[in-house]
């Protein structure tokens, strides 16, 4: 290779590169809207494929596919979130007032045995090196936390309705032009991967087929976990059932703890204001119905198409919350899977035949 052709090659690959990065400027207000709708559409597309043959039209097809998606996806998801915006806000006040009342909260944990004994050794840990807890104010620190975040993240969609509209708008036709030229997409993105057609094969059947289980097999979860919550919550008389179960929707997104991270407190609150034969039927409850039914979706819908640790997957997930917001919850996991394909493709490739 001349000269000639080297510097050729750097002012090609120095060029791509400059405007790569206006391409992503110009797309970067929008990229959370675009991830989204092709999450959406890699879920629903095997509906797609089946609708295909029966419409006989692309156009047709692509549009009742986006209508359905619009009617039972977007519109609800947005009238929940704005919803659980509203109801978080009207309520923090309270909760930071419960708080502060609840300055002998020392002495409801020691009534309870296991958590007293914990709770003595961690206070006689810290004591040893001097470290003073006061529990309101740890407890009022996290509801501080927990409530910014929600309501950071609720601003930036509801602040301004006109944004939220044009995402909206954006997001249909996003949708409507991925079923309707995803095949002519794909193949684009395909013929350009500067790899063999069996690595390509391999790394885009395995990634697609794993982000599918994790998206569709979280959300599904997520959803049936937040409606059986909601039924154990309003069984028990728990005051905003439905608040508590959207709570709970969001929490099944966790890998460790799920769902029980919000019903298990909940049976411990109940405990203290329904007593204990109410609590413990709700345990049971939660136990075998509300965590159990997440070992019966996952395993169903996911099966072996991921190996990613749970543990691995709460970093990921933590982090993706705080890098992307809300949509980190189903963006951590794609990347993760990406990852994995990708260390997969590397060792077959110049580890295994080295």
């Amino acid at each position: 290779m001349g000269s000639s052709e080297q510097i050729g090659n750097i002012f090609f690959f120095g060029f791509l590169s400059f405007f790569l990065f206006l391409g992503y400027l110009l797309f970067q207000p929008f990229l959370k809207v675009i991830i989204l709708s092709i999450l959406i559409t890699i879920i629903f597309y095997p509906l797609y494929l089946k609708l295909l043959p029966k419409v006989k039209s692309r156009l047709i097809a692509s549009f009742i596919m986006t209508v359905v998606i619009f009617t039972f996806i977007i519109l609800p998801s947005i009238t929940l979130l704005a919803f659980f915006i509203n109801q978080i806000i009207t309520i923090y006040p309270l909760i930071l007032q419960n708080i502060s009342k609840y300055r002998d909260i020392e002495l409801l944990i020691k009534d309870i045995p296991l958590i007293s004994q914990a709770y003595q050794i961690i206070l006689n840990t810290l004591s040893s090196f001097n470290v003073k807890v006061d529990i309101s104010d740890a407890l009022r620190g996290i509801v501080n936390e927990i409530v910014s975040f929600i309501i950071q993240q609720g601003k930036g969609l509801f602040l301004d309705a006109t944004l939220l509209i044009v995402g909206v708008v954006i997001m249909i036709i996003t949708i409507f032009f991925l079923f309707k030229d995803g095949d002519a997409l794909y193949y684009r993105i395909y013929s350009i991967i500067p790899l063999s057609d069996k690595d390509k094969t391999f790394l885009i059947s395995k990634s697609y087929k794993a982000i599918q289980g994790v998206v569709l097999g979280s959300v599904l979860t997520a959803i049936a976990q937040g409606i059986l919550s909601f039924i154990g919550y309003f069984a028990i008389g728990l005051e905003m059932s439905y608040f508590w179960a959207f709570i709970t929707f969001v929490a099944a997104f966790i890998p460790v703890g799920g769902a029980s991270l919000v019903w298990v407190p909940v049976a411990v609150y109940t405990l203290f204001t329904k007593g204990f034969l109410v609590a413990f039927l709700f345990a049971l409850y939660g136990t075998f119905v509300i965590s159990t039914i997440d070992n019966i979706i996952k395993p169903v819908v996911i099966g072996d198409k991921t190996n990613i640790h749970p543990m691995v997957l709460v970093f990921a997930i933590l982090g993706g919350l705080n890098l992307f917001g809300f949509i980190g919850i189903f963006l951590a996991p794609i990347i993760l899977v990406m990852i994995d394909n990708m260390l997969l493709l590397f060792r077959e490739k110049y580890v295994s035949n080295s």
